[in-house]
């Protein structure tokens, strides 16, 4: 009886030992495999890491290049613009030496108080040529990237201020429908002057061959503010590519057709949107949509 007891209990350990040895050979399959599995997910997960580095560095590139085509843009705009304001900072030169002159003269005979009086329209002339050549340096700056309440109708006198030389030159009829109060948004008035700038400059341009070139612009608060650029030229021909980088209807040397899409993705950035169709009786229409700036006054009295 005690042989078989003992024979009993070592079977009994050995089935024991055999089941401990096989469970201890799948503990340790089972721990290489996750050891496997845990060096593929660590090396997924420094791939991973690599691959958000490297897009974080290509979006940081890829902002630096857009400040700096934007930036670009607007130069290339200066220098266009540079022709007539240099003709419209001649007429005063010109006006100047006009006066000095004549001031000359008066003070040899005398004539103080009119000599003074030359001296003061000499004066007004510099003051002009000033504002001419601060609001060119104004919007050669660039843009800011906090957002600041801007006023449209403020931002578009000053647009048109700086395109007022070419407009007198193309003797262009202006149109202006503005409303009485203020239309406020909130943005960067730079880069606003910057799209309102390219559109009344392609509105320019689309009017070239028109005995009468006329230019229409409206500004509108409801919903959203709302700038329309209309002009009498003979329209867009293409739609869906007119936003495409590189796409222009102008000679070559007058353009490189980066100033919509330029002026769309800063529209974007801004929250709003640009859009384009040709009018009913003739012409392209340009619309800039932008989120309209919330009275205070009415919020408190919502809440």
């Amino acid at each position: 009886v005690n042989g078989v007891l003992a024979l009993e209990v070592m079977g009994f350990a050995i089935l024991l030992a055999l089941a401990f040895y096989f469970l201890s050979r799948r503990t340790a399959g089972r721990l290489a495999i996750f050891q496997r599995e845990s060096a593929k997910l660590r090396a997924l997960n420094l791939a991973l890491q690599r691959e958000i580095a490297e897009r974080k560095r290509v979006q940081q590139t890829l902002a630096v290049a857009e400040q700096t085509l934007e930036q670009s843009s607007k130069l290339a705009a200066l220098g266009e613009m540079s022709a007539a304001v240099s003709h419209e900072l001649n007429q005063p030169l010109a006006a100047m030496k006009t006066y000095l002159a004549g001031a000359r003269l008066l003070l040899k005979r005398n004539r103080q108080d009119e000599a003074l009086s030359s001296f003061g329209r000499i004066d007004d002339l510099i003051e002009r040529m000033g504002a001419i050549t601060r609001q060119l340096k104004s919007y050669a700056r660039k843009g800011q990237e906090a957002f600041s309440p801007v006023d449209m109708g403020a931002a578009l006198a000053s647009s048109l201020s700086m395109m007022e030389p070419q407009l007198r030159q193309r003797q262009v009829q202006i149109s202006r429908i503005l409303p009485d109060n203020p239309v406020m948004v909130m943005g960067d008035r730079m880069r606003i002057e910057q799209v309102m700038v390219n559109l009344l400059r392609n509105a320019l341009d689309a009017t070239k061959s028109e005995r009468n070139p006329q230019v229409d612009i409206i500004l509108s608060a409801g919903e959203t503010a709302t700038l329309t650029v209309r002009d009498n030229g003979p329209g867009i021909e293409d739609l869906d590519a007119l936003f495409e980088p590189f796409y222009t209807t102008k000679q070559p040397g007058d353009g490189v057709g980066l100033g919509l899409a330029i002026s769309s993705g800063i529209v974007n950035d801004l929250g709003g949107r640009l859009m384009a169709r040709n009018g009913q009786n003739g012409g392209a229409v340009f619309e800039m949509q932008l989120p309209i700036l919330a009275d205070e006054t009415k919020i408190e009295a919502a809440e």
